[in-house]
């Protein structure tokens, strides 16, 4: 159907299209009688962006502000704001709630079961004309509330604002004597590990005699142990040369003995090696002019068997002391050795003892100031939310003028009207002109009658 079809459809059809605008008409302006006047009024609530992190006690940008947002908006509209709400109104006169309960009784029948009372019901209501957007950019929350009664509107709006953020303030008051409490059963229980840890280590230096010079002790003993090794070195030294000198006294004569190199200490063998030099002597000469059988003789021989007999003594017994002091040395520096270990052992057992209590003490400190912060926390109000902007009475109201309601009547009229109109031409199938008929027939038109204006009419 084309332009032109469609308005001579129109014109032709005028009456219904003007009937259909007039019921429309009427309609809005019924509805826009009938229709209450309702005024809406808005709070902002800012909203703390930073949270704080459980471990650390420090406060952090929130990742998931949106989702954060979503959070407080649900707790605003919830049933426990709307309680707090309704008493706080009814503590102010501001509501009576035997209007509720008649209301109530009116259309719940009155029954009171789990979850059906006049104060939840109330609350119900007022959640149902509550409207709460956040604004993720800026952190604020936007509570509005319709009503009919302007100032009646700015009051319950503010109420809730005030509401949300007294329900928010609970929560971490709570949240934070929990934390408290927590802190208390560990601050004592840490308390208890300090005492334990204190009290292992006093043992410990009763039994052992390790005392606070611990450490110098150490350091002594390991110098006496470098002292003593030092001493078994220069003694295994002394031994070697000792036992080197017995042996070559074993395979000297009498002259190579005059010629052994004798320490010091061996006097009597160094003495004997003074008088050998004068036996052998004289027993050359007596057996050059005497014989070896002069009396002499045998007597200049056997004092020269005593004399090697003494120097070979002198040079065992320095051996043997050798012997017997790097014996006693090693089992010295045994000794030592085991008693550096066992201070070593000991200090470090002291070390552990001394850190354990020390890591106590400091984990008690760390805790116990934590508990003091949660505890003053729990005591004085979290100021993470705060009131951006209170609700004012509104000087216009929410609902459409009346004139709008008619000039969308007419409209709506007009639509229907024509969509009225062109249903019944298409249902009459009647043909207008002859571009429709020629569409209809698949055929030129030849030739146009027209009838005079009186048989048209007629």
């Amino acid at each position: 159907m084309g332009i032109l079809a469609l308005w001579s459809v129109l014109q032709a059809r005028k009456f219904l299209i003007a009937w259909s605008v007039f019921v429309a008409v009427v309609i809005a302006l019924a509805a826009g009688i009938i229709i209450p006047k309702e005024y809406e009024s808005t709070s902002k609530v800012q909203v703390d962006a930073l949270q704080k992190n459980p471990l650390t006690g420090l406060f952090e940008p929130r990742v998931r502000v949106a989702e954060f947002l979503g959070q407080q908006s649900a707790i605003a509209g919830s049933r426990t704001v709307a309680l707090e709400v309704i008493d706080r109104l009814v503590a102010e006169g501001f509501f009576v709630m035997s209007d509720f309960e008649a209301e109530w009784r009116k259309q719940t029948g009155g029954e009171l079961i789990a979850g059906n009372d006049a104060r939840l019901w109330a609350a119900d209501q007022l959640l149902e004309k509550l409207t709460i957007k956040g604004d993720a950019l800026e952190s604020t929350l936007s509570i509005s509330f319709r009503a009919d009664d302007p100032a009646q509107t700015a009051r319950i709006t503010n109420a809730f604002a005030g509401a949300y953020m007294k329900t928010i303030m609970d929560q971490r008051k709570r949240r934070a004597a929990r934390k408290a409490a927590s802190f208390s059963d560990e601050t004592r229980s840490l308390e208890q590990a300090v005492e334990q840890a204190q009290r292992a280590l006093t043992v410990f230096r009763e039994e052992s005699g390790f005392v606070g010079l611990g450490a110098q002790r150490l350091e002594a003993a390991e110098v006496d142990l470098a002292a003593v090794t030092m001493r078994l070195a220069g003694a295994r030294a002394d031994l070697s040369e000792a036992q080197s000198l017995y042996r070559q006294a074993r395979e000297a004569d009498s002259s190579a003995l005059l010629t052994l190199p004798l320490p010091d200490e061996a006097q009597s063998g160094r003495q004997a090696q003074a008088r050998l030099g004068g036996v052998l002597a004289q027993l050359k000469r007596i057996s050059e002019r005497y014989g070896e059988k002069y009396p002499d003789y045998i007597e200049a021989r056997n004092e020269k068997r005593a004399l090697e007999q003494t120097i070979m003594r002198a040079i065992a017994n320095r051996a043997e002391y050798a012997e017997r002091r790097v014996a006693a040395l090693t089992t010295s520096a045994a000794q030592q050795k085991i008693r550096a270990v066992a201070l070593q052992e000991t200090k470090q057992l002291y070390d552990a003892l001394e850190d354990k209590v020390e890591t106590s003490r400091q984990t008690y400190d760390l805790v116990a100031t934590r508990s003091l912060q949660e505890s003053l926390q729990s005591r004085v109000d979290s100021v993470d939310v705060f009131l951006l902007a209170r609700a004012v009475p509104a000087d216009k109201p929410v609902t459409p003028p009346l004139f709008l309601i008619l000039l969308i009547g007419v409209f709506v009229g007009l639509g229907l009207g024509a969509g009225a109109a062109v249903s019944a031409e298409l249902l009459e199938g009647r043909i207008r002109d002859e571009k429709v008929l020629a569409h209809l027939l698949r055929a030129p038109s030849l030739v146009e009658l027209t009838l005079p204006a009186q048989e048209r009419l007629a």
